[in-house]
This record gives C-alpha cells, sequence and structure tokens, in this order.
C-alpha cells in the first residue's frame, strides 16, 4: 500500500490517538487482569463498577470532545490564542460540573452499586473498590480535559508518551498493593483502585506541566468565557453528550441485564467487555484523528483534504481491524485464561471472544464516520443514530434475546454485534450525505 501525505498526516495523528485509547483502557484492565489471581468474585467486584465510571468519564469525554473540536477549528484558521483561550474557559464551565458529579458518586456509592446489581457475596468488595476509584475517575476526567488542547493541536504524541507512564504506574502500584511485595500490604481489590488512584493523578498533574511548558496559555487574554462562546460550547456540547450520553444509557440498561445473568457468566462478560474494549479504545483514537482533521479542513475550508482523510481514515480502520479480528479469533482461549485461569469460564468465554472479533469492523467504522460528522459540526445526527441504536434498540433487543429466547450470554453478544453493525450504517450513511461544500461555505 502507497502511503499518501494524507495518510501519512493521518497516522501520525491517528497511531498515538489510538495507542493512548489502548492505555487508557489499560488502567481498567490491568485491574482486572491482576486481580484475576484472587478470584471470580473479584473481577465481578470490579467488574459492577465499570458503566458507574464509564457514566462519570462520559461527561468528561464529552467536555474534551467540544473543547477538541473547538481547538482544531481555531488551529486549521491559524488562531493560536483562541486555542487556549478555549482550554480555560472550557474547565472554567467543566470544573464544577465534573466536582459535583464525582462527589455525589462518592456519596452514594452503596445506590450505585445496587443499582447496577452487584450481588451480596461480592458487595463488600465492590464498595471498597469503589469508593477508592471514584477519586480516581476524578483525576482521570481531569487530564482527559487537558489532554484534549494537545489532540486538538495534533500533538497526540505527548498524550501518549504520559499516558503510557500512568499506566506504567498503575501496573507498578497494582503489583506492590494487590499483593502486598515487599514491605506494603496485601490489599487486594482496594490496593487496585489505590494505584489506579496514583496513575491517574500523575496523569492529571503531567499533562497540566506539559501545557505550562508548551506556552499555550502565554498569548491569552480573555480568561472568562463570553456569551458567544457559552452559546457556541453549549451548542456542541448539547450534541457530543446527547450521543455519548445515549451510549452510556444504553449499555448501563445492557450491562444491568448482564449482571442479572450470574456470577460466573458476568465475569465471563466483564471479561470480554474489558478485551473488547482495548480495541474500541484505539479505534476511538483513529476516530479523534479523524474529528481533528475534518475540524481542521473545515477551519482551513479545504473540501479535498476532508474528503481525502475520510477515505484514509476508512482504509486504515479496515486493516488494523482485520489484524484485531484475526489475532482474537486465533487466541480465544489463551486471550480468557490470561484474566481467569477457571475453567467454567474459559469455556463459557471462548465462543463469545469470537463475537469480540467480528465487532472490530464495525465499531472501528462507526467511531471514524462519528468523528468526523463531529468534526463537520454534524454533532446532533450522531446523537440521533446513537439513541436510536445504542439506546432504545440494544437494550430491547437484548432483552428479547435473554428472556424471550433464552439465549443467556450469548443473546447479550449477539444485541452488541446488531448494535455495532448498525451504528456503522447510519452514521456512514450520513456522511454520505454531508454537503461538504456547503459546509465550508463555497460553491
Amino acid at each position: 500500500m502507497t502511503l499518501t501525505a494524507h495518510d501519512r498526516k493521518y497516522l501520525a495523528i491517528a497511531m498515538p490517538a489510538a495507542m493512548e485509547g489502548v492505555f487508557m483502557n489499560l488502567l481498567g484492565m490491568a485491574d482486572l487482569v491482576m486481580v484475576g489471581a484472587l478470584g471470580t468474585l473479584s473481577i465481578a467486584a470490579i467488574g459492577v463498577f465499570e458503566q458507574p465510571r464509564m457514566v462519570l468519564l462520559t461527561v468528561a469525554r464529552s467536555f474534551a470532545s467540544v473543547i477538541v473540536l473547538l481547538v482544531a477549528r481555531h488551529v486549521g484558521a491559524g488562531r493560536r490564542q483562541e486555542a487556549g483561550e478555549a482550554l480555560l474557559h472550557s474547565v472554567f464551565i467543566t470544573m464544577p460540573v465534573l466536582a459535583v458529579m464525582h462527589f455525589a458518586a462518592f456519596l452514594f456509592v452503596d445506590d450505585v452499586l445496587l443499582l447496577m446489581g452487584a450481588k451480596e457475596e461480592y458487595f463488600a468488595l465492590a464498595h471498597s473498590y469503589a469508593a477508592i476509584a471514584v477519586a480516581a475517575v476524578f483525576f482521570l476526567s481531569m487530564a482527559t480535559l487537558l489532554q484534549a488542547v494537545l489532540i486538538g493541536f495534533g500533538n497526540t504524541a505527548l498524550v501518549l508518551a504520559v499516558n503510557v507512564t500512568s499506566n506504567v504506574i498503575n501496573v507498578i502500584g497494582n503489583a506492590f498493593l494487590i499483593f502486598g511485595l515487599g514491605p506494603f500490604p496485601a490489599l487486594g481489590v482496594e490496593g487496585a483502585a489505590i494505584a489506579t488512584l496514583l496513575g491517574s493523578l500523575f496523569a492529571f498533574l503531567a499533562t497540566l506541566v506539559a501545557l505550562f511548558r508548551l506556552g499555550i496559555f502565554r498569548e491569552v487574554q480573555k480568561i472568562l468565557p463570553d456569551l458567544p462562546f457559552l452559546r457556541e460550547f453549549g451548542r456542541l456540547f448539547a450534541g457530543i453528550f446527547g450521543e455519548m450520553g445515549c451510549e452510556r444509557v444504553g449499555m448501563v440498561l445492557y450491562s444491568r441485564m448482564a449482571v442479572e445473568l450470574g456470577t460466573i457468566p458476568f465475569a465471563v462478560h466483564s471479561i470480554c467487555m474489558n478485551f473488547c474494549d482495548l480495541y474500541y479504545g484505539f479505534a476511538q483514537g483513529m476516530g479523534k484523528a479523524s474529528m481533528v482533521l475534518a475540524g481542521q479542513s473545515c477551519g482551513a475550508r479545504r473540501i479535498h483534504g476532508w474528503r481525502a482523510y475520510l477515505r484514509a481514515g476508512v482504509r486504515w480502520g479496515l486493516a488494523f481491524s482485520l489484524l484485531a479480528a484475526v489475532l482474537t479469533a486465533v487466541f480465544p482461549t489463551s486471550i480468557i485464561g490470561f484474566y481467569d485461569r477457571d475453567p467454567a469460564v474459559i469455556t463459557m468465554g471462548t465462543p463469545i471472544m469470537l463475537f469480540v472479533a467480528a465487532v472490530s469492523f464495525p465499531e472501528a467504522l462507526a467511531l471514524i464516520f462519528a468523528g468526523v460528522l463531529r468534526g463537520s459540526g454534524k454533532t446532533g445526527q450522531v446523537a440521533m443514530c446513537y439513541f436510536v441504536s445504542v439506546t432504545f434498540l440494544r437494550p430491547i433487543f437484548t432483552a428479547f434475546l435473554l428472556y424471550g429466547m433464552g439465549l443467556g450470554i450469548l443473546g447479550a453478544w449477539i444485541a452488541l454485534a446488531f448494535d455495532q453493525c448498525l451504528r456503522a450504517a447510519a452514521s456512514g450513511f450520513l456522511v454520505r450525505r454531508v454537503r461538504v461544500a456547503e459546509l465550508m461555505g463555497k460553491d
């Protein structure tokens, strides 16, 4: 395959962003894998907090996506000062919201776990993990906001470096605090939460230092947001949060039904979803690159660039999906065994990994198409697509397959595959309908 200039620029942004997505998901994976040595109950205890964690991160990532889009447009138009101001204005809006949300999650952590269907047999373990993990999610959310500016500038390599180091800290902390190596006590799932907190705190502080060293704030003149900025921010956030919020509501309902399958099936589901999230995080990086480059193309009014980056995203999305699918389909037993060596878990999880392999293609395409739509200002269309597919159809289809057809965990993954395919098809259709010349004010 001959690399064009657009391929090279796309990969220069997409690869660090994709690896950053993988390493951010490794924060959760490291907990699950290393706690897996303690038994299935510990896996379930961590798995039941995954959706509340993702709900909190959804708000932060929605804010971050708005920042990426605003910064990318300013960068594309050559307005560096406005890019720095966009961050400060956004933080002024978002930090109080995130602080209140995470404090409320800490106060009502038991109610949240009960709402998610946590079982009595592992509830105490889930509480000890979640009470600390909420703080880790807060610092991760703040790091996500700050890193959005770097992504908007196309500086995804620095984001990758910070998050790789953060994961190394997390893994080392897990080893010492979960198992009690050296002078440290063996804290089990509580130790996993503390290690995650340390890794997230590092990511936040390192990103903050990087922004000051790069001088992004030097040319800033206005610290507080004005009314036009609030209107633009609110318009973009409404569409992006509508999209991500719809996805998260659907995932909470979906996960709630999976919990009811029982401890071992839910542990299997948590393992397969956790591994699936690795490639999902990678594909999110490609989606971020598509959003940044579409936004920069719109800011610079480059129609050819918009189309070329779309083609590059689709081409590389399919190529990486093929690689991920083959590796997953060839080594399903080894992957499951990496998390948990319980024969019942391995037997039940091996066929589910084939679904993980298959959904690599539609999930990557859906994220790339959604990124292009966001970068083009079509956030409302993406939100509607996600509402219909994830919030409405997936829970209904899951309930039908689980309770009506009695398919158990297999039914849950059939519903997931259906949802991913529908999202890819719908978002691809919406991209084809974008009138690029009209969007950029050209004839």
